[in-house]
């Protein structure tokens, strides 16, 4: 079975993708296809959150590692967020935790960017 219609949100450079209880079923690369047009884009964070998925089936591994490693040739970065025990503990077996960045909840991305922003806009010089 093939999803394509995956909750997502665009902030800035950023995407934000629920990826929901789909990814369980989703054996058809719908994700992928979902991740690969929002590269074409021009998005350069994709924030995934993995919370509600029941086990790691080898077409989403496939599809994280993919992803990242294109993320990476455009100069971003595959951020996950809300990733199961399971899936960490597996990330670990396969010596692959170090590949992507592991967050509690999208929100702490989101709210990194915003700071990150408001400096930049900032017309303020903190003396050093």
């Amino acid at each position: 079975m093939t999803f394509l219609k995956y909750a997502r949100r665009i902030h800035g450079r950023t995407a934000f993708v629920h990826g929901g209880k789909a990814l369980d079923m989703d054996l058809g690369g719908g994700l992928e296809q979902v991740l690969e047009e929002l590269i074409s884009l021009g998005i350069k964070r994709i924030v995934l959150t993995l919370g509600e998925m029941k086990f790691l089936h080898f077409t989403l591994f496939a599809t994280l590692l993919s992803i990242q490693r294109k993320m990476q040739e455009a100069g971003g970065d595959l951020v996950l967020a809300e990733v199961p025990w399971f899936v960490e503990m597996r990330f670990h077996q396969l010596g692959v935790a170090n590949r992507f960045p592991i967050v509690p909840h999208a929100g702490i991305v989101e709210r990194a960017e915003q700071v990150t922003v408001d400096l930049d806009q900032s017309d303020s010089i903190i003396p050093g």
